[in-house]
């Protein structure tokens, strides 16, 4: 496998997803967890066929790489329901539509939010567990496949970790420490170092190149979510395809919030940030104090440190100059990115 034959493998790993998420029968479940796998930007399979390069198995690395995204899917639908979004890349979240559904058949509004609630965690749960099953029936030595299920488990249990504490210090302001470790496990590790891993492993690599790629990916990750957060707040919805009220509402920590909270104007609009009814009025306050106290500019400052220095890492790499070329080529888009 070669950088030029990226896109096919990648429509090929399209398919795969389609396949794995389809429905054995019409349950509202089964039909629900096939939607939350589409629309999606395949960032996390491409990162494993990235570090997988020429040796690897092909057919190992777009089952790998399609298990990727449905573990991404079902933390998303997740998500989604840890912090109440009723919007998700321009649609309605999954419980969103599920509640909409039974309202329209005439279900009281109470029990419809249950439904929709309970639809999307176990929608979250079959996609969970077929990329599980998906990872144990390849077709790879059994050290190998050990050695996926591994990293698979690490992650994915950072990622709940992570999920926890984003929601455990909601409103309050952690210091920058435990705001990168909330960063490091709600995404970095499951996103972009357990990818690259995966395919580091896949495509035969020396272990010292495995944890080298481990590591940049884990900052490749932070940076992703800086960006992420400040289009949290400061995002255009109509690109981001999510609420930009969202966060204010959920009182996110982020380093931006942290940052912010620095300033004495902060105290006039912190018992905005983490109100579940904020509306725009209370967002734009709260942006303002951000903008004012440099906070904003302080987080882009360090999203183009971390860019430079993550591009660095790369260019001292011990790895090919294709996947030294896409890796940049991503870290910039992690960076600059609108969505």
């Amino acid at each position: 496998m070669t950088a030029v034959d990226t896109p096919t493998l990648l429509a090929e790993v399209e398919q795969r997803i389609a396949l794995l998420a389809a429905p054995t029968g019409q349950h509202p479940v089964q039909v629900a967890a096939q939607h939350a796998v589409t629309g999606g930007k395949l960032l996390r399979p491409r990162l494993v066929v990235a570090a997988a390069g020429e040796r690897a198995d092909r057919e190992a690395v777009i089952a790998t790489a399609a298990v990727v995204e449905l573990l991404h899917a079902a933390l998303l639908v997740h998500d989604d329901v840890i912090d109440a979004d009723d919007e998700r890349r321009g649609q309605p979240s999954l419980s969103r539509a599920a509640a909409d559904t039974a309202i329209a058949a005439g279900i009281p509004a109470a029990t419809a939010a249950r439904i929709g609630m309970t639809t999307a965690i176990v929608a979250g749960d079959a996609l969970l567990v077929r990329a599980i099953a998906a990872l144990a029936r390849l077709d790879v030595p059994t050290a190998v496949r050990i050695r996926l299920a591994d990293i698979v488990e690490r992650a994915m249990v950072r990622a709940a970790e992570g999920e926890h504490d984003d929601v455990l210090f909601a409103g309050a302001v952690p210091d920058e420490a435990a705001i990168g470790r909330i960063l490091e496990g709600k995404t970095a590790d499951y996103s972009f170092r357990a990818p690259l891993e995966l395919g580091a492993v896949l495509g035969g690599r020396d272990e010292a190149v495995i944890a080298e790629l481990g590591a940049i990916g884990l900052r490749m990750g932070v940076l992703y979510q800086l960006r992420d957060d400040v289009l949290g707040v400061f995002g255009d919805e109509a690109v981001t395809g999510k609420s930009v009220l969202s966060d204010i509402r959920a009182g996110a920590p982020t380093l931006l919030s942290a940052l912010a909270s620095r300033d004495p104007a902060w105290a006039r609009v912190a018992h905005h940030y983490g109100d579940p009814t904020a509306d725009e009025g209370a967002a734009a306050r709260i942006r303002a104090v951000m903008r004012g106290s440099g906070a904003l500019a302080e987080v882009e400052r360090r999203i183009d440190a971390e860019c430079a220095a993550v591009k660095a890492l790369l260019e001292a790499a011990p790895i090919e100059a294709s996947l030294r070329a896409e890796l940049t080529t991503i870290v910039g888009r992690c960076a600059e990115r609108g969505r």
